[in-house]
């Protein structure tokens, strides 16, 4: 046990207590625990059982206004190894995201340190899954900048610094979709079919009955509010155009985009609902 002096340095958004231990830098582990939502009681546990981690665990005091302050502590050395190990579902969900993105950024470390020629040969790249969700989000980028879609993959592959959009690594593909403005595949993972389906029948009822509303407005007041009130006529009817517009937005993305990867889950969802022949 030594008494030393209390430091903070940020990693990854967290804020990290740092003591000096021997003149080297080691980090206070309850603190990083509690910020990242992780059991404190448990994650010592893992550490004790940990044969690497446990060699490098000291106990360290800090003066503090209640007294002197004890701190389990690692090398600053290991927090990348303790970090690798964590199940991203015990994080706190605004954390795990930036987690799940260091791990794989981890993975493609050691990929490349251990076996560069066959990670040379075979990069760790999106998979095909991950491609249609580029191509997605490039699509959806098109629709809301007026770029044209040759334009949006030279400044992907000019930010990526990779000749195609396949070649991204694997690690990348949080970020790509992010520069991009699309959607994540991991929120779009967690989609339910079933649940798409409701929203998919709950869009057409809507749609239906903007029909039957719009028809009606036509019918009796559209010419009546063109000569007696040419602005509130433009105004209902704009409104009634967007109405539309959103609601074949949403359906087409729905019909387009359920379950990326799985043709099988996307026919039979197709044929569920009636709108494919």
């Amino acid at each position: 046990m030594s008494n030393t002096k209390l430091e903070t340095i940020q990693f990854h958004n967290q804020q990290l207590i740092v003591l000096n231990h021997q003149n080297k830098p080691y980090i206070a582990m309850k603190p990083v625990c509690e910020n990242i939502g992780l059991d404190w009681a448990a994650q010592l546990k893992r550490i004790k059982r940990h044969q690497v981690l446990s060699s490098g665990m000291v106990m360290m005091t800090t003066p503090s206004k209640q007294g002197l302050q004890e701190y389990v502590c690692l090398p600053i050395s290991m927090i990348n190894g303790w970090l690798f190990g964590i199940e991203t579902s015990r994080v706190k969900p605004e954390i795990r995201a930036t987690l799940e993105q260091y791990q794989l950024e981890c993975f493609d470390v050691l990929y490349n340190h251990f076996m560069p020629k066959v990670a040379q040969q075979f990069p760790n790249t999106i998979s095909p899954e991950q491609q249609q969700a580029i191509q997605q989000a490039v699509n959806e980028r098109v629709y809301r900048t007026g770029e044209r879609h040759q334009a949006v993959y030279s400044k992907f592959h000019q930010q990526f610094k990779i000749p195609r959009y396949q070649d991204l690594p694997a690690s990348k593909f949080n970020e790509a979709i992010e520069w991009l403005g699309g959607v994540s595949m991991r929120n779009f993972k967690s989609i339910n079919i079933d649940n798409l389906k409701r929203q998919y029948n709950y869009l057409a009822t809507i749609q239906e009955y903007y029909y039957k509303v719009f028809d009606l407005y036509n019918d009796a007041l559209s010419d009546f509010l063109n000569k007696n009130s040419p602005a509130l006529h433009y105004n209902l009817s704009s409104a009634l155009n967007k109405i539309q517009v959103n609601i074949g937005l949403s359906l087409n993305f729905i019909r387009s985009e359920i379950d990326i990867g799985s043709k099988s889950k996307i026919i039979n969802f197709a044929a569920d609902i009636d709108y494919l022949n």
